[in-house]
């Protein structure tokens, strides 16, 4: 891994101190280096890609940088035919420092011909190879390819190295589905209906050219009426996404074309991603979905150089997210854009350019630290000081350290209302920021908590919390959610992170992916199983990692839900469902915190 030889913020400082000049290397660029074409691939699939020159006649030969999307490459006045500029602040700042950039459309999308039976399916993966092949062959390459994006194009940068192509030297992946079917699209076993609802609607609009719905159009190769209108007609025989999510609900289950969620994602493709090589800036959020988590499973497991840049942000990094400071308004993220486009620069100045810019004295893990509102560095995970914290439910509500507990029931009626809000860190893939997680003690009195005394000195809680259950329910299936809260002396409330489990999914297998300590639910068809009423269960399972620091005086609450409403589907439209948790005894109901001895460094 990379070694940390110098202070992370001599680079921040550098960032700092180029700022000023952004806006004229914005200005630099022009308009009319640009061209379309169509890449054939080798089953003869052809893929819509506009290539973008810098306007320097200095250089004739540049690196290029992929963006692989399903989301339109370009797009067009949908009544005029007008282009208009697909280019984002990011593309910019990297055309102006003199890469090309390459946009294509993903088979079955745009102006691409093809059908996408799967999202990430295994021949749009493949694709990959050919598209980087076309690159190198153009007069203008250098022969060095690189691939970055944020959310879907993060995931098709992550993928580009699972082709294993020599000419690609680096790849950026920001906020990306490492393993699809956990996160975003059944959290827990459950459908966050909300979301991929929503997601699969606007996929469908931009695969069958909806300009009705959409007011704007994809912009055709070349403006080859018949060509474009061709591709557009075999987009027809795309799946509806949401059904398919809708119809797939376990890992092992077929969602189209003979593949299942099993096969998809980074995580199908771990050993050859890991067999490339392929050095890996990462961007995640310990607020959106689960991209911190296949961050640190990527990390820990994949021996491909990587740096992390682990945020408290909203998806793609566009606000800031800490409910210690943000509350009904958004605010600029940390690092800001601009921070954040320069690291991809230097990044891939190094990686692409071979420039001796320090990037190779970069720290592996850069994180942020909510609750102190800072960053810090480490070169391991979880960090040095790392141990396991045990909490105990007991009786009043409670939340001790001492075993041993009074031996007790607490009865909760399942309360269909309990919601995290229309601002979550689910409907944050969807490009909305992330609000009104600072003040949740009247959700609190809805759910069924337990809370410290005031803590005697600061708690640091730096990676996997990891919640154990004894549990009945009157009802055979069902969904259990457990926050994690950071309660300040005036008894106001912050969401630090959360966990959950449908509860057909509770068994326990081994994982078959990673060699860890986290217990893993294999969510397959095969081990499902209803629940006994009223028999009871030990249930265990992983909240999403979280670095934050509980104040001396601050007390730490877990409250338990069975409902996440606007979010996730109800398991069960009968009412009365009632949740019994067990205290004491030889298993009692606990969570395990994961906790840094002495505060981090």
């Amino acid at each position: 891994m990379i070694k940390h030889q110098r202070p992370i913020y001599h680079l921040f400082l550098y960032i700092l101190f180029i700022a000023f000049v952004h806006n004229l290397l914005i200005k630099g660029i022009s308009a009319q280096d640009f061209s379309s074409y169509y890449i054939l691939t080798k089953d003869g699939t052809q893929l819509a890609t506009d290539v973008y020159k810098p306007d320097n006649n200095s250089i004739s030969k540049y690196p290029a940088l992929l963006i692989i999307t399903r989301y339109r490459r370009s797009i067009q006045d949908g009544k005029t035919g007008e282009p208009i500029s697909t280019l984002s602040a990011l593309d910019k700042h990297l055309l102006a420092s003199d890469y090309v950039l390459v946009k294509v459309d993903a088979r079955g999308s745009g102006a691409s011909f093809g059908t996408r039976p799967t999202e990430y399916g295994k021949q749009e993966v493949l694709d990959g190879y050919d598209i980087v092949e076309w690159v190198i062959s153009q007069n203008w390459s250098d022969g060095n390819v690189g691939a970055y994006g944020t959310s879907y194009t993060g995931t098709t940068a992550e993928l580009l190295a699972a082709v294993n192509h020599s000419a690609v030297k680096a790849v950026i992946p920001g906020w990306s589905d490492f393993d699809v079917y956990s996160s975003p699209i059944r959290p827990y076993g459950a459908i966050a209906t909300n979301f991929i609802k929503k997601w699969g609607e606007t996929v469908g609009n931009f695969d069958n050219n909806n300009v009705k719905e959409l007011g704007v159009s994809v912009r055709p190769v070349n403006k080859d009426k018949n060509l474009f209108e061709s591709a557009i007609e075999e987009h027809a025989a795309n799946p509806d996404v949401f059904e398919k999510a809708l119809a797939a609900e376990y890992r092992d289950d077929e969602i189209s074309g003979g593949e299942t969620w099993a096969d998809i994602g980074p995580i199908y493709w771990r050993n050859e991603i890991e067999k490339s090589n392929i050095p890996m800036l990462v961007f995640a959020s310990w607020l959106d979905a689960g991209t911190v988590d296949g961050a640190l499973l990527r990390y820990q497991n994949l021996n491909n150089a990587q740096n992390l840049i682990l945020m408290a942000s909203t998806h793609g990094g566009r606000y800031h997210a800490s409910p210690y400071t943000v509350s009904q308004t958004p605010l600029p993220p940390q690092p800001s854009e601009f921070e954040q486009y320069e690291l991809r620069r230097i990044f891939f100045d190094y990686h692409l350019k071979g420039q001796q810019n320090g990037v190779n004295d970069w720290a592996p893990i850069r994180f942020f630290n909510l609750g102190e509102e800072k960053y810090h560095t480490t070169n391991a995970w979880p960090p040095t000081g790392f141990v396991y914290q045990v909490l105990y439910m007991d009786k009043d509500k409670s939340l001790v350290k001492r075993n041993g507990v009074d031996i007790g029931v607490d009865e909760y009626i399942i309360d269909s209302g309990v919601s995290t809000g229309k601002y979550n860190r689910w409907l944050a893939q969807m490009g909305q920021p992330i609000l009104e997680l600072d003040d949740r003690q009247e959700m609190d009195g809805r759910m069924l908590s337990y809370t410290t005394k005031p803590l005697n000195e600061d708690l640091q809680v730096t990676g996997y919390p990891v919640v154990k259950l004894k549990l009945s329910t009157n009802h055979k299936d069902g969904i259990v959610f457990v926050y994690l809260e950071d309660v300040d002396p005036t008894g106001k409330s912050r969401y630090l992170t959360e966990g959950g489990i449908r509860l057909i999914h509770r068994k326990i297998t081994p994982n078959p992916y990673f060699v860890n300590d986290l217990p893993y639910h294999s969510f397959n068809r095969l081990d499902a199983e209803l629940m006994s009423p009223e028999e009871v269960t030990e249930i265990s399972f992983y909240m999403w990692p979280i670095s934050a620091l509980i104040r001396k005086g601050h007390r730490v609450r877990i409250a338990i839900a069975g409902a996440d409403a606007g979010i996730f589907d109800p398991i069960s439209n009968k009412r009365g469902q009632i949740i019994k948790l067990y205290r004491g005894g030889s298993i009692p109901s606990q969570v395990k915190l994961p906790v840094i001895i002495g505060g981090l460094k």
